[in-house]
């Protein structure tokens, strides 16, 4: 693993406080679950020429951010969507002696118990242990307590649960790479493409490294707990922070603009609680300023890399009033392969119809898990898709299927190649001809052939 020092003696001075702050153990674990590697394959080299790369994008932001990698910030906010299966399993951390009744909890929509959104499980288990108990005439606090002797502070925390309270946290902007890896990993229920799962065709977590590397990305997110974390039981974790939601931002080069990605989950949030996390965000970069929301084309940001997954675009753009117009790129910088073969990624997002792209297989970001994406031929109406030899049916079972004829004469269409095929007397991956059968016996072509041969 590559040791800070090593990376220190290569640094530019004015780099050299900033990375010192970054933990090379925990980004690398990063990198390792990413690439689908074994961190011992993960290439000190790659992890030094991303840090490197990083560290020269982000420094006006760690400046931004007075000289620090993140900062944070009080919040409270009304959760009127809140998850109770998010919610139990929050609490089965704290009082892991009541984890498996609370699992058995976690669908019941309120306090007032439905015995049909019991786990089968619990309600077994209560028949058993207390005959005397009937989960439909009570609530979920009053079992805790009466049946299950909980502490009054887990009584509380769980009939919390279906209250539409105010909840404390802090919003964090950051520029930590590990922060920004972790994108979409955390303790609750919530996911999003740019998780770093392996094996996952559907994955867009090159966003998160895209992210790391470019010059204009931070990444937001409101937190109330941390503590150890297991990376899909490989790898640990001493000490994260449990995002409760998550935003990207982008920041123009002038400092003018600010893109807002989409807050995930994807919850409904009140216009007041996204505009007092924007409002931290424009003062930061500049409180004296009068933001306002873009109105048009001529202030914008794109994806410069397929990287991530495209919700960059004009109308989530914010900007001072009455500055120049810019026009800026996200993920602006290739991804080396993690493995150290010196070859870039291809990008996980390429558009469906160019065919000159590639294809992810989801078995982790490395250059060889990336496919040429084939030419897209014709429309073909009998395999209902686009097909590369649709001047060559000859062998085509779908162009067999649809033209079924009789072995007495190839002019005509037999009428019953299913029930022929059923037979073993059509075999479409072979030819069009049908054979003669049992499935003869009601078709007059077949009762006229023979009645002539008479």
């Amino acid at each position: 693993m590559l040791i800070k020092k090593d990376l220190l003696d290569v640094a530019e001075e004015k780099y050299r406080p900033m990375l010192k702050e970054v933990s090379i153990p925990d980004f690398t674990k990063c990198v390792a679950q990413f690439s689908g590697l074994h961190i011992s394959k993960v290439s000190d080299e790659v992890i030094k020429t991303y840090l490197l790369t990083w560290a020269k994008n982000k420094y006006r932001f760690y400046q931004l951010l007075g000289n620090k990698l993140k900062i944070d910030n009080k919040v409270q906010y009304k959760d009127e969507n809140k998850d109770v299966e998010t919610e139990m399993r929050t609490l089965e951390k704290d009082f892991p002696a009541y984890a498996l009744w609370l699992e058995g909890f976690k669908y019941v929509e309120s306090n007032k118990i439905n015995i049909r959104d019991v786990e089968w499980t619990i309600r077994n288990t209560v028949d058993n242990i207390f005959p005397g108990c009937r989960l439909d005439s009570c609530s979920v606090t009053h079992f805790f307590k009466s049946y299950l002797n909980a502490s009054d502070e887990l009584v509380t925390k769980i009939g919390r649960i279906w209250e539409n309270e105010m909840v404390e946290g802090n919003y964090t902007i950051s520029i930590d790479p590990v922060d920004m890896m972790l994108a979409s990993e955390n303790p609750y229920n919530w996911q999003s493409c740019y998780r770093l799962a392996v094996d996952n065709d559907c994955s867009h977590a090159d966003g998160c490294m895209a992210a790391v590397l470019d010059d204009s990305s931070l990444i937001t997110y409101v937190w109330n707990r941390e503590g150890k974390f297991s990376l899909y039981n490989t790898y640990e974790f001493k000490s994260v922070r449990y995002y409760r939601m998550r935003e990207w931002i982008s920041i123009s080069p002038n400092q003018t603009a600010i893109h807002f990605n989409a807050i995930y989950p994807g919850k409904r949030y009140s216009e007041d609680f996204e505009k007092t996390l924007r409002n931290i965000c424009e003062n930061l970069v500049n409180k004296n300023a009068i933001w306002q929301k873009n109105d048009g084309w001529d202030t914008n940001c794109n994806r410069e890399q397929p990287y991530g997954y495209g919700e960059f675009d004009s109308y989530r753009i914010y900007k001072i009033k009455d500055t120049k117009d810019e026009v800026w790129e996200v993920y602006n910088k290739q991804i080396l392969c993690p493995c150290g073969c010196g070859d870039y990624l291809a990008g996980s997002d390429w558009d469906e119809d160019d065919y000159d792209g590639y294809e992810y297989n989801g078995e982790g970001f490395i250059a060889e898990n990336f496919y040429e994406k084939e030419e897209q031929g014709e429309w073909c109406e009998y395999c209902d898709d686009y097909c590369q030899n649709s001047e060559d049916c000859d062998n085509c079972p779908h162009w067999n299927r649809a033209h079924p004829v009789c072995e007495l004469d190839d002019d005509y269409e037999c009428e019953n190649a299913d029930e022929a095929e059923d037979d073993d007397k059509f075999d479409p991956y072979e030819d069009n001809i049908v054979h003669c059968g049992g499935h003869c016996e009601e078709c007059p072509f077949y009762a006229q052939h023979h009645k002539n041969k008479e």
